[in-house]
């Protein structure tokens, strides 16, 4: 009977479990190899790579929009999840409004973004209505076309931020709010005390499933901007490999880029997890 389980644990746990490692590590040895030079072991397109005053704005927006679309998510995600948790019954429109963005395919809901923010785009046009001049809010190498950017990048995924926060929310014992009440604690004491430190592991799990999400951005930036109005790794990858035909390059950004969503989604688990241990429940 041991062995008959053992055996059935092989077939169905073992083999699907390697053959997903092969699946995964044979595209990921293969571009690393892609990455160095064609003619042998080489870093010269590394050096090709840092050389490029694109890639480094592409690596710096890398880094700058998932953060700041993260922020806002977290802050809009929290709102709203305390808001639909706070209430027997909250409004049918509301709810549906919350989670539409996410429901909307990502190639729809980015075509709309576009037009609202293009030159001649609605948001410009109620401006102009309003007695204000037009925005530049798509211009390359426009501070703004980044801002607009992180704004779309966070309207389309804040409702799932939001739905992981509302679970941890539905996850607290009421009783608690109860005894906090009986204590006279007030709304704000409530928060920083009971919900926010119970909330913690769900933040956690958001800024580590998103953050590491926000990292592989590309579609955003390439519809709103195109590929040279905001670079990020993979459309700055996406254009070596199509337009500049520099395959080896482009792989090269792919493996920084894989690098980089690999360190930082460890570095910001252990982070997140470190402070929470060291977070006094109060």
């Amino acid at each position: 009977m041991e062995r008959a389980s053992r055996s059935l644990r092989i077939v169905f746990i073992a083999v699907p479990g390697a053959f997903m490692a092969i699946m995964m590590l044979a595209p990921a040895l293969q571009g690393l190899m892609l990455s160095f030079d064609s003619c042998g072991p080489s870093l010269r397109n590394y050096d090709l790579l840092f050389g490029d005053p694109m890639f480094w704005r592409a690596l710096a927006n890398n880094l700058i929009i998932p953060a700041g679309s993260l922020a806002l998510e977290l802050v809009l995600g929290l709102l709203l999840a305390l808001y639909l948790t706070s209430r027997p019954k909250p409004s049918g429109l509301v709810e549906v409004a919350a989670v539409l963005p996410f429901a909307i395919p990502e190639i729809v809901l980015l075509t709309l973004a576009r037009y609202l923010f293009m030159p001649r785009g609605y948001v410009n046009a109620a401006l102009t209505e309003a007695g204000f001049r037009p925005l530049g809010w798509l211009l390359p190498n426009h501070t703004l076309a980044l801002g607009t950017v992180i704004l779309v990048d966070a309207w389309h995924v804040t409702p799932v931020v939001m739905l992981v926060l509302m679970g941890g929310l539905q996850s607290i014992a009421p009783e608690l709010y109860e005894a906090a009440a009986l204590d006279g604690a007030g709304t704000f004491a409530t928060f920083r005390h009971i919900t926010l430190p119970l909330l913690f592991p769900s933040i956690v799990a958001a800024v580590v499933l998103r953050g590491v999400d926000a990292l592989r951005i590309f579609s955003t930036t390439l519809v709103l901007t195109g590929a040279e109005g905001v670079p990020v790794l993979s459309t700055y990858a996406y254009q070596q490999w199509t337009d500049a035909q520099q395959p080896h390059v482009a792989m090269a950004a792919s493996v920084i880029l894989a690098l980089a969503i690999t360190v930082l989604g460890l570095a910001t688990m252990a982070a997140l997890r470190r402070f929470g241990a060291a977070e006094p429940v109060r």
